[in-house]
């Protein structure tokens, strides 16, 4: 990213300097218009998508330096003045370097594997989990995994949520007092009967019960089960102190098993 915005910076320098020495006070040289528009189009094309991507570089800033080089591209045709040209390039320069370049040399340093999280979670259809897995990929990028991994849980259970509420709450309370009678085999360690009749109230249900009767009701399978709790155990050692580490490949994994078991697994559409 750094590269591409110093060779765009020199560029622009090139540009402006070009034009300085034109003694008309209108540009109407072809060459001249062409790389201007070469400038202007490649900041659109290849520059501003890929530094929406780093979260030091702020929407409002890549909007304001986007209108610029919109007045550029536009300036691109024949014969606009050269003073036009020299106010637009100038007010580029102007704060470039420390808008952009500085925002990214400056940017913390995540693992491959954590920039990673961009492409495995693109594409999710749920605006409200959107919403926590955008915050989870940026506190990633700054290195704050442990939020990270909390935001991600969140994503996961608001979706195990919202399928038992389009099952219906009663085959999650009767499967829940079937479990807790149970005498022998698997869900003989379950003692924890609930009954529920809305989100609210199910969002109270403590997460490993929930996951014990997602079990029950044969959403998930012990394995799946045994992979979920991890994932909420991450959860919980993220929330609060501790002295275990969380490190880029625990994320990678945590955030592995929440995307194939719950977040893009069919039963749990909703």
């Amino acid at each position: 990213m750094l590269t591409k915005l110093r060779d765009l910076h020199r560029e622009l320098s090139r540009l402006k300097a070009e034009i300085s020495k034109e003694t008309g006070t209108r540009i109407s040289k072809l060459g001249l218009r062409k790389r201007a528009e070469d400038v202007a189009t490649s900041w659109f094309s290849g520059v501003a998508p890929e530094i929406a991507e780093h979260h030091t570089v702020g929407a409002e800033t890549i909007q304001r330096y986007s209108e610029l080089f919109m007045k550029l591209l536009k300036l691109s045709r024949p014969n606009n003045r050269k003073t036009s040209y020299a106010e637009v390039l100038g007010a580029i320069l102007k704060t470039y370097h420390d808008d952009l370049d500085l925002k990214i040399q400056t940017e913390p340093r995540i693992a491959k594997e954590v920039s990673a999280l961009t492409e495995m979670l693109a594409g999710l259809p749920n605006p409200e989990e959107d919403s926590y897995l955008r915050e989870a990929i940026g506190c990633a990028s700054q290195g704050w995994l442990r939020a990270a991994a909390v935001l991600g849980w969140c994503a996961a259970i608001d979706r195990i949520h919202r399928c038992i509420e389009r099952i219906g709450f009663d085959k999650f309370n009767n499967t829940s007092q079937q479990m807790a009678a149970a005498n022998s085999g698997r869900f003989k360690r379950f003692s924890s009967p609930v009954r529920v009749s809305s989100l609210s109230e199910l969002r109270e249900v403590f997460d490993s019960n929930v996951l014990w009767i997602l079990e029950g009701m044969l959403l998930i399978d012990s394995n799946e089960h045994t992979r979920l709790r991890s994932c909420f155990e991450l959860r919980c050692q993220s929330g609060h102190p501790g002295n275990a580490p969380v490190t880029e490949y625990n994320l990678l994994s945590f955030f592995s098993d929440i995307n194939e078991i719950v977040l893009r697994n069919s039963t749990f559409t909703v």
